[in-house]
């Protein structure tokens, strides 16, 4: 999808939310989470090289860890600021971690971009998606123990790292499964219903087992890519391709839309000292992310394209929207992940062709 086209579908969302406010606040949430998140997680997976990842896992790492965390910390010590507490901070700073540079990937394709700088923003999204939620889930089980302190969230976080790696392997696993099932069939429709089920299948049983389904379905597209490349041998593979190309475009179309319908706009004013220590957190947290990869092999150029590829959109006001009512400064995190979502779009808007263009003179 080009930019124009998601601010308009975004727009579309808009005009249809003033007219039914509300009307999609509640389905954006579990339509995001259990219908389309599997297939966009799925169909970026796919189409990722297992070899371009291994190259450049350093920056990947880089950017989808400590990137993650540094982000986190910055947005809460900006709120600590203004009097925020240690733990809606921090949770604040989780859900505005995760990034969305769906139409940046797509300019991406458009001009031709050097692999290597696709796979770094391509992995840096999935895999900080990712992240981003394991932390989001530690936070908010620690203030749900009512012990929001340092020592308490670390403690947290760190077994829902342990369970996102029991999740990458059994995406991997059931990436095995399915592949040696596939290789007694040559029928496109059996391969695609096969892909289907590893899609959704790594994310439930995964959620089944409270483990993050974000992880299991990455690993187990990347797996299955990996597996079907070098000894399954699809003949059919382009029909593969297509059916995902056109679910992932689907899935795109209906989650702006939604998410348009159901930004409240009215809000985004009502804690502006919130909302604004927010944008300015998240605008110093993606120059000083972009940074860490400065010691790194990369032209400076490419920097400044990880940097403007920051976008934030669904899965951020997904996790916003997904608060329990009990949570502090609930309203004012919403309202934060809405004008962040705004803000980053409209500055995309104008500055990621230009800077592309100057990465790839």
């Amino acid at each position: 999808m080009r930019l124009w086209q998601i601010i308009l579908i975004v727009g579309l969302g808009v005009g249809y939310g003033l007219i039914e406010p509300d009307r999609f606040a509640y389905a954006l949430g579990h339509a995001t989470l259990y219908v389309f998140l599997p297939v966009l997680l799925f169909e970026a997976a796919w189409n990722l090289s297992y070899k371009a990842i291994a190259r450049n896992w350093v920056a990947i790492a880089t950017l989808a860890g400590p990137g993650v965390l540094l982000t986190a910390l910055i947005v809460a010590g900006a709120l600590a600021v203004v009097r925020v507490p240690f733990g809606p901070a921090l949770l604040t700073g989780a859900i505005l971690c995760a990034t969305d540079p769906i139409a940046v990937v797509a300019i991406f394709r458009r001009l031709k971009v050097p692999r290597t700088l696709v796979t770094i923003v391509e992995c840096e999204s999935l895999f900080n998606d990712a992240v981003a939620v394991a932390l989001y889930r530690g936070v908010l089980v620690a203030l749900t123990l009512m012990t929001p302190s340092g020592g308490a969230i670390a403690l947290v976080v760190l077994i829902t790292l342990a369970g996102a790696a029991g999740a990458v392997l059994l995406g991997v696993a059931l990436a095995f499964v399915i592949a040696r099932m596939l290789r007694l069939s040559r029928n496109a429709g059996v391969q695609i219903v096969a892909t289907i089920v590893g899609s959704y299948g790594a994310y439930f049983a995964a959620d089944y087992l409270h483990m993050p389904g974000i992880f299991a379905t990455i690993a187990c597209g990347i797996a299955l890519r990996y597996f079907e490349r070098h000894w399954i041998t699809l003949s059919i593979a382009e029909d593969v391709n297509r059916f995902w190309d056109v679910s992932a475009l689907l899935a795109n179309v209906l989650v702006f839309f939604m998410v348009g319908a159901s930004l409240a706009i009215g809000r985004v004013l009502q804690e502006p000292i919130f909302v604004v220590t927010c944008l300015v957190a998240i605008a110093v947290a993606r120059f000083a992310v972009g940074g860490l990869l400065l010691p790194g092999p990369y032209p400076r150029a490419w920097i400044d394209v990880v940097r403007v590829a920051g976008m934030r959109g669904a899965l951020s006001l997904v996790l916003a929207l997904a608060l329990p009512a009990w949570v502090p400064y609930r309203e004012a995190i919403i309202d934060a992940a809405f004008a962040v979502a705004l803000a980053t779009l409209a500055a995309s808007t104008f500055t990621v062709v230009p800077v592309i263009r100057r990465a790839t003179r």
